[in-house]
């Protein structure tokens, strides 16, 4: 559910407030007030975010939402301009979805922003002086009219979405990052936004809404990187802190530590350090009796047990400590190929030499909010001192 909930939020809200508005089911003359000042106010605030927060495609996009404004046909039936500039931003962020975000004063994103304005310069340069050979050009069709019609689009920029929607979703699929999604959902709002050029009101609502979308997933982005670590994949200290302020009434936490992780790191490495790491945490993150694993730092986790007491958790922790124990995985030699080869034993070091299998143990150390002193402090303090009993005992073990 909560995967479901971030691709949904808040890019499908904002699309289905749309779908709702062009319904006829919000209040009569919503869109038209909405869509006449706030635009501006929320491409101000999403620009200095992006910028703030080194996201060079969310400024990338900003202006270009910033262009598709500017010259939306006022007073005027031609709509040939803003079909331009839109096609134009669909086609680059498409593009851009591909890509990484960078300092927008660094190289990649000033990189990324000259290329980003040399193509609305020619393109606004071809509208300015061709103005008739570039409607000629939106109003071809390709492929049969049957493919396009629906989507109430010239087909050249319907066919710039058929090219940068999938590519975006694509993206979002394999990187599942908050801006990637932001990416998606914005070309489809803005799709609509060209769909339904119209009506004024609705164009400015829906490119505020497209902005807002990429503005929420920047502020989406830095709450992961404070309350997520990036190698296990596991909720940050900072996470374990807020929650356990948050505690009421009985819990449990428990300490736990890779045994002689710094002997092992020194012997085979970093990288294998690593794995070892991710391996650990992907024990703890499924240790039964309701608890939630959390990286605290370096070679130490925390579990935390809400409405356990110790005897209720022992069963689960020596559980999942038995289960740690019992997890191996091989170590790569170094001239073992990169990528499995069609014969396995064909490759020039099989058979010399057997694989490596490595194996690590940990130590846990549990305590509860029974006591003088229920404080989160106070249980990490016992639950840290009962990890080092664990230690002292010869480790592999859980001490309360």
């Amino acid at each position: 559910m909560k995967r479901v909930l971030s691709w949904v939020v808040p890019g499908g809200i904002f699309l289905a407030v749309i779908v709702a508005l062009i319904l006829g089911w919000g209040p009569e003359g919503l869109t038209a007030m909405l869509g006449t000042t706030y635009p501006w106010v929320a491409f101000g605030f999403v620009l200095l975010l992006g910028a703030f927060f080194h996201r060079s495609r969310v400024v990338l996009f900003v202006f270009g939402l910033s262009a598709m404004v500017l010259v939306f046909p006022q007073g005027t039936s031609d709509p040939t301009g803003f079909f331009l500039v839109g096609g134009l931003l669909v086609v680059s962020m498409g593009i851009l979805a591909l890509s990484q975000d960078r300092g927008v004063l660094s190289t990649g994103g000033l990189l990324q922003m000259m290329v980003f304005l040399v193509v609305f310069f020619f393109g606004m340069l071809l509208l300015e002086l061709a103005p008739g050979d570039l409607a000629s050009f939106l109003a071809l069709n390709p492929l049969s009219p049957t493919w396009s019609e629906w989507s109430g689009l010239p087909q050249p920029v319907f066919l710039a979405f058929a090219f940068a929607i999938p590519t975006a979703l694509l993206a979002a699929f394999f990187r599942e990052g908050p801006v990637e999604r932001g990416i998606f959902w914005s070309l489809l709002i803005v799709a609509l936004a060209l769909r339904y050029s119209s009506d004024p009101g609705l164009v400015g609502f829906g490119l505020t809404c497209a902005c807002l979308t990429l503005g929420l997933s920047v502020m989406e982005t830095s709450y992961a990187m404070a309350y997520k670590d990036d190698l296990t994949g596991l909720p940050a200290r900072r996470a374990l802190l807020r929650d356990l302020n948050g505690m009421s009434g009985e819990y449990a936490a428990a300490m736990v530590d890779v045994d002689h992780f710094k002997k092992f790191n020194d012997r085979y490495g970093h990288d294998v350090g690593d794995q070892v790491l991710r391996m650990v945490a992907s024990r703890l993150s499924k240790v039964p009796g309701g608890g939630r694993a959390y990286r605290y730092g370096g070679e130490e986790f925390t579990l935390l047990f809400p409405g356990k007491n110790i005897r209720k958790t022992l069963p689960h922790l020596k559980e999942v400590r038995r289960s740690v124990e019992d997890a191996t995985f091989t170590l790569r030699s170094w001239r073992r190929p990169r990528k499995k080869p069609v014969d396995p034993s064909a490759w020039r070091g099989a058979g010399k030499q057997k694989p490596k299998l490595l194996s690590v143990t940990i130590s846990i150390g549990v305590a509860d909010s029974s006591g003088r002193d229920p404080s989160p402090e106070v249980v990490l303090k016992k639950a840290d001192q009962a990890l080092y009993r664990a230690k002292e005992a010869g480790r592999n073990q859980v001490s309360k």
